[in-house]
């Protein structure tokens, strides 16, 4: 079945660079989604958390055909579109992913009743038709695959607001193929969102479940392609015209998508940068969580900042098990090839990485992350910090961003000149401590990059940010290659030998690194701010 978009305009991609969704619709879907065992399903469908009921409800059976183009461009700009089958008929749907800052739970959806089989977007508005026609670029829509789900709907009310809680179990199929169902669908019916994460804590405080991150669309997407989740970067959040309220909500909102979003590519080949990315992502948060905090003292702030510090620690063994044999690989072992000590050294390298690995899982898998999640979820929702500052401080609040944004800059820029100062003379823990400096000055680049400047003003400063901080990093990796060898279970000479030879080369390697690392910091050094000069900028 295949059906061209109509519409009364279309808007052409320019290429390049993908745009995010914009279709304009103040209707919006916050939900949360549970993956859980079957006897967890079962019990929690029972719980006096819900509503109590007479008699068990019925449960209703959704048939939806999802449709998109050949090439899948709905997907890959995080577009859904469905029609669903119901008992008193057929609804065609549109959803479309938030935009950066916007936090990872709620969505874009109109929905309108249909009653043919295949999908005419005008239903959905002149504007969703036009952004359909934009990102298909006039392309056929085709169906690509279905869901079959058996769902049991029960109420709950947490605070003033109500939630639905859906029990849905079932398949989508794609062609010959079949993906399971079993998840449970907390939507926020009315009310404050803030509620229905406490509620969605309340429930992962008494039953073992985990925070579900693909929907069934993008689920059966992957089916459909073949291609698995990709792990995901940093973006930065869109803090025009925001107040310094709004833009503390956006960029943790920020930081709590990107953790989030690469738990899929953990269990697919992209795992390593996986696993990069979610490590990342909490050295963000910690980094404007003390931004924050510095301005306006909170105990939240600094309670998230140490679990955060506790999740990146976690996992932190794995990807230094993955540098160290990037590193042996790359280096000693393609220059000492018929070196026999090199073979078991690698060999308990790995060991030691499957058990990071592994520590990963169960701790993406347990209930104190998934808990970790949805409390900061209810923090930004709640805008918690609020309850923490006085009368004066909540006055502060209500700024615009930008004077914010440019004490942070202008004093974290100081700070990493003030530490570098003599760099090259500097012993490894001092070098250290300005290649911490110099992460947090580069978040907040980030962080405020579209607040200043052109953007070549920008991309010039944190280009500089950048190889600094490689070149900082290319540094610890290499003082971190003696303790990790050394915490390797090898016995007999030839693995010795091979140890010493590892440590050896990366010993020669620190003396050649610094003209790299002496260069960096010119260019640091050289490098123009993006954004305009403070006043008394001198007396930070």
């Amino acid at each position: 079945m295949t059906v061209t978009t109509r519409t009364k305009s279309t808007a052409a991609n320019a290429g390049g660079a993908e745009e995010p969704a914009r279709i304009k619709s103040a209707d919006r879907e916050i939900e949360l989604k549970f993956l859980t065992g079957e006897a967890d399903f079962k019990a929690i469908q029972t719980s006096a958390m819900l509503e109590p009921v007479e008699r068990r409800p019925a449960a209703q059976r959704l048939h939806s055909v999802y449709f998109d183009t050949e090439t899948g461009d709905l997907a890959r700009y995080g577009i859904l579109l469905r029609i669903r089958r119901v008992r008193t008929g057929q609804i065609l749907t549109v959803k479309w992913p938030p935009g950066a800052g916007e936090g990872s739970f709620g969505r874009g959806e109109i929905e309108a009743p249909i009653r043919s089989a295949v999908p005419d977007p005008l239903l959905l508005g002149e504007h969703a038709a036009a952004e359909i026609a934009r990102v298909t670029e006039g392309r056929p829509l085709q169906a690509c695959f279905t869901t079959d789900i058996k769902r049991t709907v029960r109420r709950a009310v947490m605070g003033a607001s109500e939630i639905e809680a859906a029990f849905d179990t079932g398949f989508i199929i794609c062609g010959e193929q079949k993906l399971p169902v079993r998840e449970i669908e907390l939507e926020l019916k009315s009310g404050d969102p803030a509620d229905l994460y406490r509620f969605g804590l309340a429930l992962a405080r008494h039953h073992d479940v985990c925070l579900g991150v693909l929907s069934k669309a993008q689920r059966g997407a992957m089916l459909r392609s073949g291609v698995p989740v990709m792990a995901v970067r940093a973006v930065s959040p869109g803090l025009a015209d925001h107040t310094v309220d709004q833009a503390i909500g956006a960029i943790i909102n920020t930081c709590l998508t990107q953790f989030i979003a690469n738990w899929p590519a953990f269990e697919g080949p992209d795992r390593v940068e996986a696993v990069h990315q979610m490590r990342v992502a909490m050295r963000r948060l910690r980094s404007a969580l003390a931004l924050f905090n510095r301005q306006f003292p909170c105990a939240e702030f600094a309670a998230i900042r140490a679990e955060a510090k506790q999740i990146a620690s976690a996992m932190g063994e794995a990807r230094n098990w993955d540098v160290l044999e990037a590193m042996m690989q790359e280096g000693p072992c393609g220059a000492f090839a018929s070196e026999p000590g090199f073979g078991p050294l690698m060999a308990a390298a790995e060991a030691r990485r499957k058990i990071g690995y592994d520590n990963v899982a169960g701790l993406l898998g347990h209930g104190d992350t998934t808990r970790f999640v949805l409390s900061v979820a209810a923090f930004v929702s709640g805008c918690g910090w609020r309850n923490a500052v006085s009368g004066a401080e909540l006055s502060r609040l209500t700024e615009p961003v930008t004077g914010f944004a440019l004490a942070c800059l202008a004093r974290l820029h100081h700070r990493v000149k003030k530490r570098g100062r003599k760099l090259m003379d500097l012993p490894p823990e001092q070098r250290h401590a300005v290649r911490i400096a110099l992460k947090n000055l580069r978040y907040s680049a980030e962080f405020f990059s579209n607040l200043f400047g052109p953007r070549e003003a920008v991309r010039s400063y944190t280009r500089a940010t950048a190889r600094l901080q490689e070149a900082l990093g290319n540094f610890n990796d290499i003082i971190m290659v003696t303790d990790l060898i050394e915490q390797l279970d090898v016995h007999g000479d030839v693995s010795l030998r091979a140890g010493g030879i590892v440590i050896g080369w990366y010993g020669r390697g620190s003396l050649l690194h610094d003209a790299g690392l002496r260069e960096a910091w010119r260019q640091f050094r050289r490098a123009k701010p993006f954004w305009p000069a403070m006043p008394d900028q001198d007396k930070l």
